[in-house]
């Protein structure tokens, strides 16, 4: 009957265990799974930061083009009002050309 006892705790030994790693493995998907909440709510509250000012960024480089061009064309503008016409002159160059 001995042979028989030990067996039997045995069984239970093993049963044990079993549970108890079940119950391990359980506390381990617990504990990924709130480690996987919190990693997310800290990379969208930093994509959310870094997205802001990637846009206020990308905003002020906006404006700088446009105030860049804006004096480049008025550079422009007033080179063309300050040449000289020389109106008889081409008038009479397109009727050579031309006649």
């Amino acid at each position: 009957m001995e042979d028989k006892d030990v067996l039997q705790h045995l069984l239970k030994v093993e049963a044990e265990a079993a549970s108890l790693a079940n119950d391990a493995a359980m506390e381990a998907d617990r504990r990924i799974a709130l480690a996987e909440k919190q990693n997310y709510l800290r990379y969208e509250e930093q994509f959310a930061k870094t997205s802001t000012e990637c846009e206020a960024k990308y905003n002020g480089d906006i404006v700088a083009v446009q105030v860049s061009y804006q004096q480049k064309l008025d550079v422009f503008r007033q080179g063309l009002d300050s040449m000289r016409e020389y109106k008889d002159g081409f008038n009479r160059l397109m009727e050579s050309f031309l006649f």
